[in-house]
């Protein structure tokens, strides 16, 4: 699969700070990338979602991202995690608790172009995107019949929890390589 990293800033001419910051804050768990989730958002979508978590819950790292806001989109997870160790910034990336991966979706580095090693590094990662995507139903299926449905939870909040804990520990077996998005 390839995916060309891309970096830009969102316009502040086109959309509010606010707006702005819950687009980088909806990357946690949305697949789309920072422009799409910015083109979907109004104002008002924009004012609730504030409201409601930053304000109601005190996530105050969302209001953070209304000063500076660079998209990075399709590097790999050792570079976000580089990125984020420096904390230079407020960063939001891309969830390996609340999105599943995609298989097929890793770096290939340029410096193996044209070895042999290119060939094995490939195949490890596919088959490691394989083994994750295998390894998420049964994991479900686990904590389905060990973590049961709490009197005040509706089927589907129930059902969002298993899927979200399964995915949280399969993530681990993803490659480095995996590719993420970072605000």
């Amino acid at each position: 699969m390839k995916n060309n990293p891309r970096i830009y800033l969102l316009d502040s001419q086109a959309y509010s700070p606010e707006t702005i910051a819950v687009a980088f804050a909806k990357t946690s768990r949305s697949p789309e990338s920072f422009d799409h989730i910015a083109a979907e958002l109004t104002d008002q979508k924009s004012a609730e979602f504030n409201e409601k978590w930053v304000v109601g819950y005190g996530h105050s790292s969302v209001a953070e991202h209304a000063v500076l806001h660079i998209a990075i989109e399709n590097v790999s997870r050792l570079a976000v995690e580089n990125l984020e160790s420096n904390r230079l910034a407020s960063y939001t990336e891309k969830s390996t608790r609340y999105q599943t991966w995609q298989t097929g979706a890793f770096h290939t580095p340029v410096e193996l172009t044209g070895s042999d090693i290119k060939i094995d590094y490939e195949d490890l990662c596919n088959r490691l995107f394989d083994f994750y995507s295998a390894l998420i139903p049964r994991v479900s299926a686990l904590i389905a019949s060990e973590c049961p449905q709490k009197t005040d939870e509706n089927q589907n909040a129930w059902k969002r929890r298993v899927q979200s804990t399964a995915v949280d520990s399969c993530r681990f077996v993803l490659p480095a390589a995996s590719i993420a998005n970072v605000g």
